[in-house]
């Protein structure tokens, strides 16, 4: 399965905004769980796409539209925040007392973390700039910030493509 998770990080420019990503996440994963870049935004809406000598795209499903901005990041992300009802319906039937097995309760657990993950937000409209949710949890569609590790003069939001 793929997902998209996003990476907030300060750099100097697009390019150095994906490497850097790169070398924060070199260690997550395995051959079975591994993630490729596709691009980022600027906080500026500079849109920058990685792809080959071929002007085709590398090893990513998730590559920024051309005309992809900050705000439409954010409509995604708000999206991602509405909690699922097939979860949701798996939280009722195991308070309700009527599981029919194990995965009932793995739904349940989910829909716990997506309720704290939204109440983290305080139930504000969420800003990509600013907010993140399942931070550093890269197989789930959020949002991690590592720019406070950085000092480049421009935000990026990079487009990280996590295979679990």
């Amino acid at each position: 399965m793929h997902n998209l998770h996003y990476i907030r990080v300060k750099a100097d420019n697009p390019k150095d905004a994906c490497n850097t990503v790169e070398n924060t996440i070199e260690d997550w994963g395995t051959e079975n769980n591994w993630r490729s870049i596709g691009g980022c935004v600027s906080s500026d809406n500079e849109v920058y796409r990685i792809v080959d000598e071929e002007n085709k795209f590398m090893n990513s499903r998730w590559v920024p539209d051309v005309d992809m901005t900050i705000e439409k990041i954010n409509v995604m992300c708000n999206e991602w925040l509405k909690p699922a009802d097939y979860y949701k319906k798996q939280f009722d039937k195991c308070i309700d007392g009527k599981e029919e097995s194990p995965f009932d309760w793995y739904g349940a657990k989910k829909h716990c973390e997506h309720m704290y993950q939204i109440g983290m937000l305080q139930g504000k409209t969420f800003d990509v700039l600013q907010d993140e949710f399942y931070s550093w949890k890269l197989n789930e569609c959020g949002v991690t910030d590592v720019e406070y590790q950085q000092d480049g003069k421009n935000t990026y939001i990079v487009f990280v493509d996590m295979h679990d």
